[in-house]
């Protein structure tokens, strides 16, 4: 059967799989877009009480491929009834995303490339930084597996009654209470993947004095980089630095006395991007310094001009209500 027949025979037959609780439950088909160039269509499956929940997307498009690498039928619709019903949020009250204060101290930031994600930041609060935007996110559950994110948008702000500067402010609150990873990118090519220590760091004992700085997931790690505290630390021991996009899961913090072309670190950055970070990857074309009076970043060099940087998108999926991946591959929507 085609992609059409197959998802609407998975909608007709899931229930059968899942348990009595779920039997009257709504079911939808929505396009999911975790950001610039990265999409696919979920089976949503959720209470009919109209009220927003956290709800597992469940990928239609990878289980269709599945299905065409030769997996069972039933065995698909065993697999996507498990995920609904064992998506456990631990430490989370699906309800406390209705109170602003029991959840705030959740809320925490996201780098991403503007131009590239124009129609995806419509419905929601962010704060423009350059070529960049900052967007935010409840953190629904964390552990050493992964977490997973629920992206803020305007409708939820506004029923919190609370402004994208607020938002902004205390997702910085937040963020500046995580310990961020950073390693010399030359030992982590050999595999030597220690954590340094940044008041520690001695850049002239290093081959290559280029860091990484990430988050402790070393995903969605970029959003260190505006980071107030860790960049502060960072240029106070280092001086002034150059941040380069590697993507929007991490960075590398280079102090500027060990570059000398800015241009051919420009048209690397560049090449790279168009080369060897996937488009839904990519952060920005620019290379940045970090302001430590605004506590934000500032293209370097007289680079582009705002919203321009990564290649745009310039697709957005209908209905789309905007779920985050993650680490494990599943999403939730709000």
């Amino acid at each position: 059967m085609n992609y059409k027949e197959f998802r609407q025979k998975v909608f007709d037959n899931i229930k059968d799989h899942l348990s009595e609780e779920y039997q009257d439950y709504d079911m939808k088909f929505q396009d999911i877009r975790k950001g610039a160039g990265n999409q696919y269509e979920a089976l949503m499956i959720g209470p009919r009480e109209g009220k927003m929940s956290v709800t597992p997307a469940l990928n239609l498009t990878n289980a269709f491929k599945d299905y065409e690498s030769g997996t069972p039928f039933d065995e698909i619709l065993d697999k996507l009834a498990d995920i609904r019903m064992h998506a456990a949020l631990p430490n989370f009250n699906k309800e406390d995303i209705f109170d602003y204060e029991k959840i705030k101290d959740r809320i925490i930031p996201r780098l991403i490339n503007t131009a590239a994600n124009e129609e995806y930041l419509a419905d929601k609060p962010h704060k423009d930084m350059e070529d960049l935007s900052i967007v935010y996110a409840v953190r629904v559950s964390e552990d050493e597996q992964g977490f997973a994110d629920a992206v803020i948008t305007k409708d939820l702000a506004n029923m919190w009654g609370v402004s994208a500067q607020q938002l902004h402010d205390k997702a910085m609150d937040n963020i500046a209470e995580r310990p961020p990873v950073f390693q010399n990118i030359e030992s982590v090519l050999f595999g030597k993947k220690e954590n340094l220590e940044i008041e520690d760091v001695e850049p002239e004992e290093y081959n290559v004095p280029y860091f990484i700085l990430t988050n402790q997931q070393k995903t969605k790690g970029a959003v260190m980089a505006v980071n107030p505290k860790t960049m502060d630390r960072i240029t106070a021991k280092l001086g002034e630095v150059y941040i380069i996009p590697s993507s929007v899961d991490e960075t590398l913090i280079v102090p500027k006395k060990y570059v000398d072309d800015l241009e051919g670190l420009q048209k690397m950055v560049k090449d790279i991007n168009a080369s060897e970070v996937r488009p839904e990857d990519q952060l920005s074309n620019n290379i940045y310094e970090y302001d430590p009076k605004t506590h934000s970043l500032k293209i370097a060099g007289g680079g582009q001009t705002q919203n321009e940087g990564a290649d745009p998108t310039p697709d957005k999926p209908e209905n789309d209500q905007n779920p985050e991946e993650d680490q494990s591959g599943q999403a939730i929507a709000m």
